[in-house]
């Protein structure tokens, strides 16, 4: 996310912790070159940078290993956030993943909201459940909470099945309304994204696309193009039309960093002369 977001102009800073390692290192120095702020990144002796593996299968399906327990961002807490850091953001993006990483972890997460509001940021939460890694009930409560203190929530269809187990698109709608939200985005996947917010509720349309060649991460894109539409102060409505635009250029290549579009290709799929050719 923080990438595509620098990838479309803007500042973007990741803040995490990474074993001393080879694996953190790489890490690093991809994340720094691909123009991410990387000075709230800490890099600790004697503990292992956490990472993940995919399995892709030709039926086009995937699963994801999760090695995190136990890693350097597990012992990441309060301590480790900067104030003025966060408070010089215009907007502060969080996930639900973190917070299922480790008590420490969902501390920090919820000292970062508190940071954030206090200075007026703007917090853009996504909800990201993960049930490999923290069970469904002690997810719900937890991601609930952070949800309703949220200016923006990003939740997709699949993680509201797993999360609170409704499967029909309009009870997850009532759902997410009963929290009380301002403004949140579900996500449905090819039918597009349903924006919710003072306005009332509307349907925007996803990008029409040929073969979907790579799922995983669009997620993220979304995200990256949502919160790149708030920097450039437009409505929700058109920055969830970003999003989708990110998210729609991002599915039809490999991997999740390498698939993020510049403008200069979003003008192109905009005018409808937009090809892959890199």
């Amino acid at each position: 996310m923080a990438v595509g977001v620098a990838r479309l102009g803007y500042s973007a800073g990741w803040i995490s912790r990474l074993g001393a390692d080879e694996m953190g290192a790489y890490v690093l120095g991809v994340m720094r070159g691909a123009n991410v702020d990387v000075t709230n990144v800490q890099l600790v002796e004697g503990e292992q940078t956490g990472i993940f593996l995919r399995e892709n299968r030709t039926s086009g399906s995937s699963s994801v290993f999760y090695y995190r327990s136990n890693s350097a961002f597990t012992t990441f807490s309060p301590d480790d956030l900067n104030e003025d850091y966060i408070a010089s953001a215009q907007i502060l993006h969080l996930t639900g993943i973190t917070p299922g990483l480790s008590h420490t972890c969902r501390a920090a997460v919820e000292r970062a909201i508190e940071i954030a509001s206090t200075h007026g940021v703007r917090i853009v939460f996504d909800v990201n459940y993960r049930a490999k890694i923290w069970p469904r009930e002690e997810a719900r409560m937890c991601l609930e909470d952070l949800m309703r203190r949220a200016d923006h929530v990003l939740a997709g269809r699949e993680d509201l099945v797993k999360l609170v187990g409704i499967v029909d698109q309009d009870e997850q709608l009532s759902y997410l309304n009963s929290l009380g939200l301002t403004t949140f985005v579900l996500k449905t996947g090819a039918d597009g994204t349903i924006l919710a917010d003072t306005e009332g509720t509307r349907r925007v349309p996803g990008v029409s696309i040929g073969n979907a060649v790579d799922r995983f991460g669009v997620g993220d894109a979304f995200a990256a193009g949502y919160i790149v539409g708030q920097l450039r102060a437009q409505t929700n409505l058109d920055a969830v039309a970003l999003g989708n635009k990110v998210a729609g250029w991002s599915i039809q290549l490999p991997g999740n960093i390498e698939s993020l579009p510049s403008w200069t290709e979003l003008d192109g799929m905009n005018a409808g002369t937009w090809t892959i050719g890199r």
